[in-house]
């Protein structure tokens, strides 16, 4: 795909360009890390080699377990962990699973966050607002979450975090697609494949999600693949329903996983 994108000729030797080309490479080569990677450690260890250039130290991923599930329970819903060992053991022994603020956010399905913005719903919940003290106790002061989905419908929180992230415009939107490829990953390798039938795409269903993972909006792949945003719109629709997903994200990183995009 790359290359396929600088044949066109379209794209300008600018900084800004450069920039933007060498953001889309760096992506494409976690994304196929990802892919060959053989235990969810190896998941871990991509995303962090990925996200440490604007501070993140460590990761925490997992399905959200049903409210009063003991410790045990909740531990068994992780799928992704490089917390500080103390830290991990505090938080879910006691149950700060379900006062943590940024659980109540994925839990909303919320766009990508930082965790100051979650702050300010816990002003008025002492054992929320310990949540987040606490976790900088153990160097973890700033961090990211973001909301993600099963094939089966269950939410995921996705959170990096360190001593100070600096996350540059756009980049959330990158992160949530890394993040959904990790997590397809990583749910493979703890349940193994699921039995499932071969996903039939398309040519003009692969070239509309090919360009909706570089990026482009209904109406620049209508541009670029010259037809109606109409029509566009329907080809992406059609994608997300054979492979069983509710969003354009999910779509591509459930498209790298399995190959049918590269």
């Amino acid at each position: 795909m790359r290359d396929k994108l600088r044949r066109t000729g379209k794209i300008h030797a600018d900084g800004n360009t450069r920039n933007w080309r060498r953001r889309l490479d760096d992506t494409y080569d976690v994304l196929e890390r990802l892919r060959q990677s053989r235990s969810t450690d190896d998941v871990s260890n991509c995303f962090l080699a990925y996200a440490c250039r604007f501070g993140a130290t460590n990761l925490l991923a997992g399905q959200i377990p049903p409210p009063g599930s003991s410790r045990r329970e909740q531990l068994s819903h992780v799928l992704l962990e490089t917390w500080p060992k103390e830290w991990a053991l505090r938080y879910f022994s006691s149950g700060y699973l379900f006062h943590d603020p940024t659980i109540r956010l994925v839990c909303r399905d919320s766009p990508p966050f930082l965790w100051r913005e979650a702050c300010e719903l816990c002003q008025d919940d002492g054992i929320g607002s310990r949540v987040m003290a606490e976790a900088m106790d153990f160097r973890l002061r700033e961090g990211l979450t973001i909301a993600l989905r099963t094939l089966e419908g269950k939410m995921v929180g996705f959170s990096v975090a360190g001593e100070r992230l600096e996350v540059e415009p756009g980049l959330d939107q990158v992160l949530q697609l890394i993040a959904a490829c990790a997590l397809g990953q990583a749910i493979v390798l703890v349940d193994g494949e699921r039995p499932r039938d071969h996903v039939h795409l398309s040519g003009r269903q692969r070239d509309v999600l090919r360009w909706a993972a570089e990026g482009l909006t209904i109406d620049g792949i209508a541009e670029r693949l010259t037809i109606s945003s109409n029509t566009a719109d329907t080809h992406l629709r059609a994608v997300r329903e054979r492979l069983g997903v509710t969003s354009t994200i999910h779509a591509v990183a459930e498209a790298f996983r399995l190959g049918l995009i590269s």
